[in-house]
């Protein structure tokens, strides 16, 4: 199931739902999934199984829309990008712009040129 980068779907299970509440409150913490993996008392493995079972992404991929989402957001709230990039998480500006063309096809300033 192709999974649009707008969409960011919810896992079924409580716990992890309550785990991507953190994330999103949180969004610019590591979430490493490691870590994420040790706060839900199972394997990284486990953790990525799971999450591609019940959302069709993996943990990573997952933790990237959530960040993208809100930076979105913030962005189109006229937030600068570096603070943007910072806030969530990315070591720098060049970072998250990469990320961004990655999943949407193009750079923040070109996204939000208003023609």
């Amino acid at each position: 199931m192709p999974v649009l980068p707008f969409h960011l779907p919810e896992p079924e299970s409580e716990a992890l739902r309550r785990l991507c509440l953190q994330i999103r409150q949180n969004p610019g913490e590591s979430w490493s999934s490691a870590q994420a993996a040790s706060m839900m008392n199972m394997s990284e493995r486990t953790l990525n199984r799971h999450f591609q079972q019940q959302t069709g992404l993996s943990y990573g991929e997952w933790l990237r829309r959530a960040r993208l989402l809100e930076a979105l957001v913030r962005l189109a709230q006229g937030q600068p990008l570096l603070r943007v990039a910072l806030d969530l998480g990315y070591g720098s500006h060049s970072a998250f712009t990469a990320m961004f063309r990655r999943v949407m096809g193009v750079s923040p300033s070109d996204y939000f040129k208003n023609d």
